[in-house]
C-alpha cells in the first residue's frame, strides 16, 4: 500500500513539473488566429442549392369557379389570409476556417465566416381561394417576386479529420457547427411597374453539419439551417389586373445544400496517404 500511495505521488509530481510543450505533439499546433486569413490553402467556394420558406400575408380573391375576376369569371370577395410559401434558389459563397484551439491530434475549433450571395423567386403571390377553402394557382397573369440575399455567416465549427488538419492522406472530414447570420435581402416584383425595391434586414441564427472527401482536391458537401423572420416585401395597394393588395411577404427559415469545393487543397503539404507519420511530427504515429 506504502509502495503505491509514493507511486501516485510520483507520477503526479511528475506530470505536474513536465513541461506543457511535451503534450503538444498530441495535439494540432495552433498558428496566430489572423494568420488564418493568409492561408489561401483553407480558402473555399461553394455552389448553394436554397430552399426557403415564409409566409404570404394580406388580401387574397375568393372565386366558385376557380377563376378570379381578372379573367371575368364568378368573384367572391376578397378575404385576408396567412398562408405558407416556399420557394427554391440558387447562390454561392467564398468562405474561410481559422482554428483557434486544438482538440486533439486531428480535430480543432474553429471560427468560419462565408460572404454568400443567393437568389431566390416567390411564384404566385396572388394566388386564389376557392370556396371550399383550397389554394390555386393563378389561371391568369402569375404574381412573382425575387430576392436577392447577401448574408455573412459567422460561427464556431469543431472540425476533424482531413480538412482540420489540411491532410490528404486522411479520407474523410466533418464538421458541426453554428452561428448567426447578418444580411440583407433586396426585393422586387417582377414584371410590375411603379414599386420600389424594398430593403429587408436580418440578423437570424444557423446551424449546420458537413462531411469532407478527398478527392483530389478537398471536396465537402454542407447542409445548413438557419430560422427567423425577415419581412421581404410590403405592398399597401391594388395591384391593376393582378391582385387587390395589400399584402407582405415574410421569410422564417431556410435551408441550404452546398457543394463546398477547397481549390488550393491540392498544396496541402501531406500528400504521401501511405506514410503513417505525421510532416509536423516525425516522431509520432499518425492516429
Amino acid at each position: 500500500m506504502n509502495v503505491f500511495t509514493k507511486s501516485v505521488i510520483y507520477i503526479a509530481v511528475a506530470l505536474l513539473v513536465i513541461p506543457k510543450d511535451v503534450f503538444g505533439q498530441y495535439e494540432f499546433p495552433m498558428h496566430p488566429f489572423l494568420s488564418y486569413f493568409k492561408d489561401i490553402q483553407r480558402y473555399e467556394i461553394s455552389f448553394n442549392y436554397t430552399m426557403p420558406s415564409g409566409y404570404y400575408d394580406g388580401v387574397s380573391q375568393v372565386t366558385s369557379n376557380g377563376y378570379t375576376s381578372y379573367n371575368n369569371n364568378i368573384y367572391n370577395g376578397d378575404t385576408t389570409a396567412r398562408r405558407t410559401i416556399s420557394t427554391t434558389g440558387f447562390g454561392g459563397a467564398i468562405g474561410l476556417s481559422l482554428p483557434f484551439k486544438a482538440t486533439g491530434h486531428i480535430s480543432c475549433w474553429a471560427a468560419a465566416i462565408q460572404l454568400a450571395v443567393n437568389m431566390h423567386t416567390w411564384t404566385n403571390l396572388n394566388s386564389y381561394y376557392g370556396t371550399d377553402g383550397s389554394i390555386n394557382a393563378p389561371t391568369g397573369t402569375s404574381l412573382n417576386a425575387n430576392t436577392m440575399q447577401v448574408s455573412l455567416p459567422i460561427g464556431i465549427d469543431w472540425k476533424v479529420g482531413n480538412d482540420a488538419i489540411k491532410s490528404q492522406r486522411l479520407a474523410f472530414g466533418a464538421s458541426f457547427g453554428a452561428g448567426f447570420i447578418p444580411q440583407i435581402n433586396v426585393t422586387s416584383l417582377s414584371g410590375v411597374s411603379g414599386f420600389e425595391t424594398m430593403y429587408g434586414y436580418g440578423f437570424t441564427p444557423y446551424a449546420k453539419v458537413e462531411g469532407a472527401f478527398r478527392l483530389g482536391w478537398d471536396v465537402k458537401i454542407r447542409v445548413m439551417y438557419t430560422l427567423g423572420d425577415i419581412s421581404l416585401l410590403t405592398v399597401n395597394r391594388e395591384i391593376p389586373g393582378v391582385t387587390d393588395g395589400p399584402f407582405q411577404i415574410v421569410s422564417t427559415n431556410c435551408l441550404t445544400l452546398s457543394l463546398v469545393l477547397m481549390p488550393f487543397s491540392g498544396g496541402w503539404k501531406e500528400t504521401d496517404w501511405w506514410n503513417t507519420h505525421d510532416t509536423y511530427n516525425q516522431h509520432d504515429r499518425f492516429n
